[in-house]
């Protein structure tokens, strides 16, 4: 998102602060000409660790000052390349939130779930397109990011600090919404199958994946190395790096669960280049009407209180 229409010169202090801390970085929001975020030119240029912040002012601190943002800080050089990049990615997060909405139809009824929704890009988006409410979950604390753009965008979406516990394959708290999203989680979680039947779980009317997958054809799971990001994780659960289903076992999975409408959403002209899109999987699975619940079963309104990648 480019919020430099309605940010406020307090509010861009606050977003260094907050860049500073290391709890804005990975999602593509523009706060001033000076200030830029996103993972964009990771994804398309630069590699893992070239960089997730552009500031101008900034000089780059030691590693034992702060070794998090010493990684985050791209070289100055690379700032045309990297808002380039990060104008493609928000390009097709923006576009999600477009075809999802049209296939769902009127959004002011429905309420959002974000499983892993680090600074809430996601839940920020449908609230600002009239949905009913949206809510973010996250195993790291990102409610002070949440709140901040909050107050920028004039939008009220939740954030509930509480991750997918991969013990009990399970999300803490969370109860069932509408429509669940899952945003480049999955490729972080050992136990796939089951993490997909948490949010099948927990999603009266549809679910949306957005994750890379394998071609092969068959039903199959592929793992890189163990403990990449999550350094404490312990075996079953230690393989984070990067997990990617087979197209194939993604499709029969939500299938078993009952989606019976399967959308594979498209890649927009200018978005992320397609070599990038078609190695991802990105699914919108829908319920039939007749396995809605009725109103009077639904769950009771989402909390009032309030971390991926």
């Amino acid at each position: 998102m480019d919020l430099r229409k309605t940010i406020t010169k307090e509010q861009v202090r606050v977003a260094e602060k907050l860049i500073n801390r290391g709890l804005l970085g990975y999602q593509p929001f523009v706060f001033s000409d000076d200030l830029e975020t996103g993972a964009g030119h990771e994804f398309l240029h630069g590699g893992e660790y070239s960089g997730l912040v552009y500031w101008r002012q900034k000089i780059r601190p030691t590693p034992e000052e702060n070794p998090t943002l010493n990684r985050w800080l791209i070289e100055p050089s690379h700032k045309d390349s990297f808002s380039e990049s990060n104008s493609r990615l928000r390009g097709l997060y923006d576009s999600f939130v477009d075809q999802i909405s049209g296939l769902l139809g009127d959004i002011s009824k429905l309420t959002f779930a974000e499983v892993g929704c680090n600074t809430g890009y996601f839940p920020i988006s449908f609230c600002r397109r009239g949905a009913k409410s949206a809510v973010g979950f996250d195993r790291e604390n990102y409610g002070d990011s949440i709140s901040l753009l909050n107050k920028i965008l004039g939008t009220d979406a939740q954030f509930i600090h509480a991750g997918y516990d991969g013990r009990t394959h399970s999300v803490l708290t969370a109860g069932e919404y509408d429509v669940v999203l899952s945003i480049a989680v999955l490729c972080h979680l050992s136990d796939t199958l089951q993490h997909l039947a948490c949010l099948g779980s927990m999603a009266r009317k549809a679910i949306f994946v957005w994750t890379p997958v394998s071609d092969e054809d068959d039903y199959c799971i592929r793992f890189g190395e163990p403990n990449k990001y999550y350094t404490t994780d312990k075996f079953p659960l230690c393989f984070d790096n990067i997990v990617r289903p087979s197209r194939k076992l993604l499709m029969k999975s939500l299938e078993l669960m009952g989606f019976t409408e399967i959308h594979q959403l498209k890649n927009p002209p200018g978005a992320m280049p397609d070599v990038f899109f078609d190695c991802h999987a990105a699914t919108l699975a829908i319920r039939p009407p007749a396995a809605e619940p009725p109103p009077s079963a639904q769950s009771p309104a989402m909390f009032n209180e309030g971390t991926a990648l």
